[in-house]
């Protein structure tokens, strides 16, 4: 509440310098708020159930409502996840694995309401020759141990996922510090070797799992199941990048040093992954580890669309949109941030319990969703922090 009420949050809120000024029926906290609070009802009845709570006897239509919704910058959104992003990381407490955060970058489309004006902002994942369904492709970076969504971008239904990573990964030191250091795990659709470069200039550590087709003659004369080799960067190789600085400095370079490992599933099937991980400091089997934890991106997505219902939206327009997506991220991290202090409180509680009592994220997300706008709004310090008991 403290950031929503300063200056410097409603000059990010603001698309020009002439909103926000006067104190209207709908200021721009109340605004803020009823995006928090979405539950995904209809808009009349969120705005009813808002008002009802927050200011009893007072109502606003929704026409009303959504010419001041766009007034507002989405991007209120995303420095409101962003200061509580810094927050959660700046006090110790948090899960690392061998002392690194492990983050996964990926994508998933949202179905958005599908007019000519979304058409063309974001484009259709739809097949040819059928019904176009507009869509907006979500490209995250995600804290799989603290569950926590680190960086989001909307895109165009069809977008370079690899290259959104990289601008991610560079923005991470300025939520975690630049003391904590951080590995990124990608899935298949990530290689690329001008990108491997660049994070290996930067010394960012990553893990990646490779297609049969990528790195063919290395993968197919891998000795044993986890080798440190060089890949050629040869003509076949440079030719996709002519014409440009990398293509230069590929030829300079002329081979990249990764470790290359076979994970197998069983006796047949196996994965291949790619890292710049040190050998002394992870194992092939924490390698391996690494990699499964990477899927917690996905059930991250489907709690955005299903628990917290992210592509329920309350209206057409790209502007109002964006600010639907990322005040659910910011409801879905301040969520999870309460999940895990309630969940180390009762681990603290029951240590001597054989069994961990693990606390239900579906159920829990229900009951924020339903008293997150009460916790908010009390001003009193000892029945707010009641509530969140």
């Amino acid at each position: 509440m403290d950031r929503i009420q300063g200056d410097e949050y409603t000059s990010v809120c603001r698309i020009d310098e002439n909103t926000f000024v006067r104190n209207r029926k709908m200021p721009l906290q109340d605004l803020i708020l009823t995006m928090i609070n979405r539950k995904g009802l209809t808009l009349t009845l969120e705005l009813r159930n808002y008002m009802k709570t927050a200011h009893p006897g007072t109502e606003i239509s929704k026409p009303g409502y959504l010419k001041q919704r766009m007034k507002l910058n989405p991007d209120a959104f995303l420095d409101l996840y962003h200061y509580h992003n810094k927050n959660f990381y700046s006090e110790p407490g948090y899960a690392t694995y061998n002392g690194y955060l492990v983050l996964a970058a990926d994508g998933s489309n949202l179905n958005i309401p599908t007019t000519k004006e979304t058409l063309e902002t974001f484009g259709t994942s739809s097949r040819k020759n059928t019904k176009p369904q507009a869509s907006i492709g979500l490209g995250c970076l995600y804290d799989v141990m603290n569950r926590m969504i680190i960086e989001s971008d909307c895109n165009r239904c069809k977008f370079d996922e690899m290259a959104v990573a990289e601008s991610q990964i560079d923005k991470v030191y300025e939520t975690i510090g630049t003391e904590q250091p951080f590995l990124v795990v990608m899935d298949r659709g990530y290689p690329s070797t001008p990108a491997f470069i660049r994070m290996m200039e930067k010394n960012i550590y990553f893990l990646v799992r490779l297609k049969s087709s990528d790195y063919k003659k290395e993968q197919d004369s891998l000795e044993s199941n986890d080798n440190w080799i060089d890949i050629a960067l040869d003509k076949s190789r440079i030719r996709h990048y002519e014409g440009t600085s990398i293509a230069e400095q590929m030829r300079k370079l002329r081979y990249i040093h990764l470790r290359m490992v076979k994970i197998y599933l069983d006796d047949d099937n196996y994965e291949v992954l790619l890292t710049n991980l040190p050998t002394e400091k992870f194992s092939t089997e924490q390698l391996a580890d690494l990699y499964h934890m990477r899927w917690s991106i996905e059930t991250a997505y489907e709690t955005l669309k299903s628990r917290l219902q992210i592509e329920n939206f309350t209206g057409t327009k790209p502007q109002l949109l964006l600010q639907d997506i990322y005040s659910t991220i910011y409801v879905s991290n301040l969520s999870e941030d309460i999940i895990l202090e309630a969940q180390q409180e009762l681990d603290e509680k029951n240590k001597e319990y054989k069994h961990k009592m693990v606390i239900n994220q579906t159920i829990s997300i229900g009951i924020l969703k339903n008293d997150l706008i009460y916790i908010i709004l009390e001003k009193n310090k000892e029945k707010q922090e009641a509530l969140f008991n």
